[in-house]
C-alpha cells in the first residue's frame, strides 16, 4: 500500500474513528450524569451517542478488514491446505465486493436523497448521519481488492509481505 493511501486510510479508520469514539464516550458520560444526577435528560446527547456509535462501528469494521482481524469460525478452515484457504478467502472477498459494488450507487443515492430529512433532536440532515455506510462500502471494496491481489500473488508462488498492524501510537 502506498504511503499516501496508508495515510488516508489511517486518517479515516484510526484518527476520525478515534475522535468519533471520544465524542461517543463524552456524550454518554454527560448524558448519564444529566439524566441520573441532574434528572434532566438531554435528547441531543442521546442522539449524538447513537449516531457516533454507528459511525464507529462502520469505520472499525473497515479497519478490521484491512488487517484481516474479523472474527471467523475457522475450525475446519485451519485444517485445509494454504492454497485452498486462499481460494476460500478469495471467493468470499470477490463475492463481498460484487454485492458491495451493486449496493454502492443505491446507497449513495439514498444518502443524498435523505438530505431534506433532519434528525429529531440535533436537526442535522440525515445525509451526514448515513454517510458512514457508503464510506464503509468503498473502504471494504478497496481493502478486499488489495487482499484479492495478495491472494493471487501467493497462489502464483510470489512472496507476499505480511500485513503488519503498525498503529501511529506504537
Amino acid at each position: 500500500m502506498g504511503k499516501i493511501a496508508k495515510k488516508i486510510f489511517d486518517f479515516i479508520e484510526i484518527h476520525l474513528a478515534s475522535f468519533i469514539f471520544l465524542v461517543l464516550i463524552f456524550s454518554v458520560v454527560i448524558q448519564v450524569f444529566s439524566r441520573y444526577v441532574l434528572d434532566r435528560p438531554l435528547p441531543r446527547l442521546f442522539e449524538l451517542s447513537i449516531y457516533s456509535f454507528v459511525w464507529v462501528i462502520y469505520l472499525g469494521a473497515s479497519f478490521a478488514k484491512r488487517y484481516r482481524k474479523h472474527i471467523r469460525f475457522d475450525i475446519l478452515y485451519r485444517k485445509f491446505p494454504r492454497k485452498f484457504q486462499l481460494i476460500i478467502d478469495m471467493f468470499f472477498d470477490i463475492l463481498t465486493n460484487v454485492v458491495f459494488i451493486l449496493i454502492l450507487i443505491p446507497s449513495v443515492e439514498y444518502t443524498i436523497w435523505n438530505y431534506r430529512i433532519k434528525s429529531s433532536a440535533l436537526r442535522i440532515p440525515w445525509t451526514y448521519l448515513l454517510m458512514c455506510f457508503p464510506i464503509f462500502l468503498v473502504l471494504i471494496i478497496i481493502h478486499n481488492s488489495a487482499l484479492i491481489y495478495d491472494y493471487i500473488r501467493e497462489l502464483l508462488g510470489k512472496k507476499v509481505p505480511e500485513k503488519e498492524e503498525v498503529l501511529p501510537w506504537q
